[in-house]
């Protein structure tokens, strides 16, 4: 490759490079998405390189603004019908958990039974649990 009369390119992330305002797209390997490469101008034809290595040989478009695509430039590309939808949950059912039910006399004996009289009456509850009027 002749390292003067070469020109830097970026690849699209759809595979296209630009020159002279027209847009040319690549084959889809080596995947050079993103990448730089360089191309020469020769003959009408457009020499694009990767690696040292000539990856595509492409003919120089004289308009500008035309999309030129490669024929193999989305073939490792599953086409859109080939993917099925999968069914992904909305939501992740967790189960309760486990809560111990005890009896009250458990806490009056934990916390006395005063202050058990002291928190229903804040809350306005009575001793049978129904809240007062």
């Amino acid at each position: 490759m002749d390292r003067f009369g070469t020109e830097a390119r970026r690849v699209s992330w759809d595979g296209f490079i630009a020159y002279d305002g027209v847009p040319y797209g690549l084959p889809g390997e080596p995947p050079v998405a993103g990448s730089v490469v360089l191309v020469r101008e020769r003959h009408h034809e457009l020499l694009v390189f990767s690696g040292g290595q000539r990856i595509a040989t492409l003919t120089k478009r004289p308009q500008s603004q035309d999309i030129i695509y490669h024929p193999d430039q989305f073939r490792t590309v599953a086409p859109a019908s080939a993917i099925k939808a999968e069914a992904k949950p909305l939501r992740h059912q967790v189960p309760e958990p486990d809560v111990a039910r005890r009896p009250l006399s458990e806490y009056d004996h934990l916390f006395g039974q005063e202050r058990r009289w002291t928190a229903m009456m804040a809350f306005g509850i009575s001793y049978s649990g129904v809240p007062k009027d």
